[in-house]
């Protein structure tokens, strides 16, 4: 089995040189895989599918559609600024969709992948934001609201988030160790592999536990970074774009 790993694009719009990269690797790399796995903020916004996201980013969702037609099957785990993506993605897509997490055993190996904004144990007030903005009374009382307004909104909260959250070298490696000792917990409880993004902190990290020798792998992103993950015959390698910026 091959599959490719990515997360934390924050595609800001459908036609912009970024996104024309993006989906141009996607092109390349994902039809040449059995799976594709989004790990959560492809979108910089999408709080819920509306018809105006439908309509905005089509030629994102038509690559996807592509892939499916190619044979590959793509999953996507939603994230802090894509979630509710709902039957849309799941039937007229036909991608499938993991609000929280997706689980399997590969090689005899259990493998764990999820977006990662759970991954912190003490951003207990972002639990319980998370579990507001998923919520299906607060997507009824805002239905009414236009689509395009609510895109608009979120642009600037995500924008305000990104500046307050600019990380220095000491913040970059006390992620990296929450995450290590996320992943840790995980591997007591029997898996044997953990794919995270969400950080923006690529990263690669070996375990033992007992007889058990186990990996944490970070995907990175694609705004600093731009790094992505491959699975081929049985181990999973860190790969890097050759883009430098946008």
């Amino acid at each position: 089995m091959k599959a490719l790993f990515i997360s934390d694009v924050h595609l800001q719009d459908a036609n912009g040189k970024k996104t024309r990269a993006v989906l141009e690797f996607l092109q390349s790399k994902a039809s040449q895989v059995d799976h594709l796995f989004i790990l959560g903020d492809l979108f910089d916004v999408w709080p819920g599918t509306t018809n105006y996201l439908i309509s905005y980013f089509s030629p994102v969702l038509d690559v996807f559609r592509s892939l499916i037609n190619q044979g590959c099957s793509i999953h996507y785990i939603e994230g802090n600024h894509d979630f509710r993506l709902g039957k849309y993605f799941t039937e007229r897509v036909g991608i499938k969709v993991y609000p929280y997490s997706f689980e399997a055993v590969w090689n005899n190996r259990k493998v764990f992948i999820a977006h990662g904004d759970l991954g912190n144990p003490s951003e207990k007030s972002y639990r319980i934001l998370r579990k507001l903005l998923r919520s299906d009374w607060l997507h009824f009382l805002i239905k009414p609201i236009p689509g395009k307004l609510i895109f608009l909104l979120g642009q600037k909260t995500s924008q305000a988030s990104r500046n307050y959250q600019k990380t220095s070298d000491s913040k970059i490696e006390q992620i990296r160790k929450t995450y290590r000792d996320t992943a840790k917990d995980l591997f007591e409880k029997g898996y044997d592999v953990v794919v995270m993004g969400h950080t923006h902190v690529p990263d690669e990290f070996n375990h033992q536990v007992s007889d058990r020798l186990c990996y944490y792998y970070n995907t990175g992103d694609w705004v600093k970074n731009f790094t992505y993950l491959e699975f081929d015959d049985g181990e999973f390698y860190t790969r890097k774009h050759p883009l430098t910026e946008f």
